[in-house]
């Protein structure tokens, strides 16, 4: 499989957790929920540096930018010539080599748990754990109506309690892992950079 399939499927497979149900989840572990809706509901605006890995060892780097709701940009460095655009409707995938775009919903995807108008981890998506660990915490999710076919891990760090991972595990059990680093916030982006109208970008 070339890189670039397995570079734009981490952002939008379906994940496999057969037999996982919501926990029973302490008042500690429902602290934590809170507190990582409050952190992601905050977030305006994000850019880093993301470094993307997958159950073979293959890995990309790249930027990420977050515009809140709804919108994220994906530019991945050379050799890679790939794009993915989230623009508020679609998750917008563009091999510029190939002169290949590819368009899914975006809501139908891992990334978009994120990117809501208002982060909810209840309703469309279950918390099936909490994971504490070594200054780190860990939160288990998959899709409510659908629970063998959704699941994400949402990793952070308590202090200071930021963002810095998310894992996605496919039906094979495969997982892809997204660590962020360099992260800036309530930064400015120009509208045109979550919006894929031309396949040929530059």
């Amino acid at each position: 499989m070339r890189v670039y399939k397995w570079l734009f499927i981490a952002l939008i497979l379906s994940f496999q957790v057969t037999g996982t149900k919501a926990a029973e989840l302490s008042l500690d572990d429902q602290e934590s929920v809170a507190r990582v809706e409050a952190y992601l509901n905050e977030i305006t605006t994000l850019k880093a540096r993301f470094l993307q890995i997958n159950a073979e060892g293959q890995y990309a780097r790249g930027t990420v930018l977050i515009n809140r709701p709804g919108r994220a940009r994906f530019e991945y460095d050379p050799p890679a010539q790939i794009l993915v655009v989230a623009d508020g409707t679609w998750l917008v995938f563009h091999d510029k080599e190939l002169e290949e775009t590819n368009r899914i919903p975006l809501y139908s995807t891992p990334i978009s748990v994120i990117l809501k108008e208002k982060v909810e981890l209840k309703g469309d998506v279950t918390v099936t754990s909490v994971e504490k660990d070594g200054g780190i915490l860990r939160i288990n999710i998959i899709d409510t109506d659908e629970p063998d076919q959704g699941g994400l891990t949402l990793v952070f760090t308590l202090a200071p309690f930021e963002l810095r991972k998310w894992l996605v595990t496919d039906a094979q059990g495969s997982t892809t892992s997204v660590a962020i680093s360099e992260v800036e916030e309530g930064l400015s982006f120009e509208p045109k950079l979550f919006v894929l109208t031309d396949p040929s970008y530059d």
